[in-house]
């Protein structure tokens, strides 16, 4: 089985994110955001905004194939059918690849490599797997995984109850990651620039190196309970009409792991690299009632609150929408913090994490419908940005009769891809998409399949 150094800090998640409420038809044209209740967990005003944009159909969770034990690398559960397999196949990248992937069948997910490497040539510094091959040296996606967020992954198929005019009440569970980080410190990334390793040398026999690449992760579950309002205010003669939402979130959570940690050089006697230590740092919170089976010393409580508000534009043709999660938030987990230094355990404490009273995260997504003659042209793009990392997507669909080609591209965590098509039938929307995705911290390109079905 592949070390199990760095990636304590990215396998956090064992079920989807929030994200993953996408389905085939906005993968296909590359992730982006459309205008309706099918996104109202990213803008509150879309409860009550018409489903003018939607093809309604549900993501079939294909990715949960790759769990099956016959797939070694990505499946935990290989260990209980073949424990031999399990040990030589398992690879964490390509479990945490598919896990934050749940709505695609992932052809090719992430490899782990052997080793990070620290080399020196002629070409200057770089960071390398032990086959020689170079790392992507920054990666990231969702919030930064340094401290709990108030704002936890949507409910997962969640009970929702209207309670009068624009009000409505909403609970689930809830889990997924907040977001995963890989990045170079300060003083690595002036070493890359420079190109030299001299920078990294430590200052004194038994002191650290300064330069590190350092990865963080986070991943929550839980219970959460929502109170929204969305209504329509009155038309806006030459905009159209315009819609506005808040929501309350409040949550209790049953699990919250967050992890960091560093790979740094290490040097002989002469100045020369000749390794890697790797440090390692993770906090984990659970009900105490779990505790007599986990037995872990992470019992503690989870617990938070976060306010959201939106507002949308329908103006026929087109539609604007801007939305802010986590205005005002508070969360709060206790549970045990542990440290390790290659491998070797090095300190345990009881603790308590709490959030920041503000961390918003926004949402700007737009579409313009183009008739044809005898067929119909979507554009759509959207924008987010704030406590978070930015993303960015542009995605086209072309519509003749019961048949829709699309297109789209998006930058999320780096560069990716949409081919997608969709078949109208009555009484049954069938959509399939081919996307893809940067592997993180190894780079290359993930393909992946996705299926929606809608009735």
């Amino acid at each position: 089985m592949k070390k199990l150094w760095i990636w304590s800090a990215l396998v956090l998640a064992a079920l989807p994110t929030s994200g993953l409420a996408q389905n085939a038809r906005a993968l296909g044209m590359g992730g982006v955001v459309l205008p309706g209740p099918a996104y109202a967990w990213a803008n509150p005003a879309y409860v009550s905004f018409p489903d003018a944009y939607g093809r309604k159909g549900f993501p079939v969770p294909i990715g949960l194939l790759r769990f099956l034990p016959s797939f070694t690398d990505t499946s935990p559960f290989a260990y209980f059918t073949d424990p031999n397999a399990f040990r030589n196949g398992f690879d964490l990248l390509s479990f945490y690849d598919q896990v934050a992937h749940l709505d695609r069948f992932l052809l090719n997910p992430a490899r782990s490599p052997d080793e990070v490497v620290f080399r020196v040539s002629a070409h200057g510094l770089s960071i390398t797997d032990g086959q020689g091959r170079s790392l992507v040296p920054e990666f990231q996606v969702g919030q930064p995984a340094e401290k709990p967020q108030a704002l936890v992954p949507s409910p997962f198929l969640p009970i929702h109850l209207d309670l009068g005019p624009g009000t409505y009440l909403a609970f689930g569970p809830f889990f997924g990651t907040q977001g995963v980080r890989l990045a170079p410190n300060g003083a690595l990334a002036s070493a890359l620039a420079q190109g030299s390793l001299d920078g990294c040398k430590p200052s004194g026999a038994n002191e650290p190196s300064p330069c590190a690449l350092e990865g963080q992760g986070a991943f929550a579950s839980g219970l959460s309970l929502a109170l929204g309002f969305s209504a329509p205010l009155p038309e806006v003669p030459g905009l159209g009409r315009v819609y506005v939402g808040v929501r309350g979130e409040g949550f209790y959570g049953t699990g919250y792991v967050e992890a960091q940690a560093s790979a740094r050089p290490t040097f002989d006697a002469n100045g020369n690299p000749n390794g890697v230590s790797y440090q390692t740092r993770y906090f984990l919170s659970y009900p105490g009632f779990l505790e007599g089976t986990l037995g872990l010393g992470g019992s503690g409580l989870g617990y938070g609150l976060r306010a959201d508000f939106g507002v949308a534009v329908d103006g026929g043709a087109w539609a604007l929408g801007l939305g802010a999660r986590n205005l005002l938030g508070f969360s709060e987990w206790s549970g045990v913090e542990v440290t390790a230094q290659d491998g070797v355990e090095t300190g345990r404490q009881a603790l308590t994490k709490r959030s920041d009273f503000s961390a918003p995260i926004f949402l700007v997504n737009g579409t313009y419908r183009l008739p044809l003659e005898g067929s119909t042209l979507l554009l759509a793009a959207d924008a987010q940005f704030g406590a978070t990392a930015p993303a960015f997507h542009l995605g086209a669909e072309y519509g003749i009769g019961p048949l829709a080609l699309r297109l789209g591209v998006g930058v999320e965590g780096g560069l990716r891809f949409g081919l997608g098509a969709g078949l109208d039938l009555e009484g049954v929307n069938l959509d399939l998409a081919l996307t893809t995705h940067e592997a993180p911290l190894v780079g290359g390109t993930v393909y992946g399949l996705a299926l929606s079905v809608g009735f």
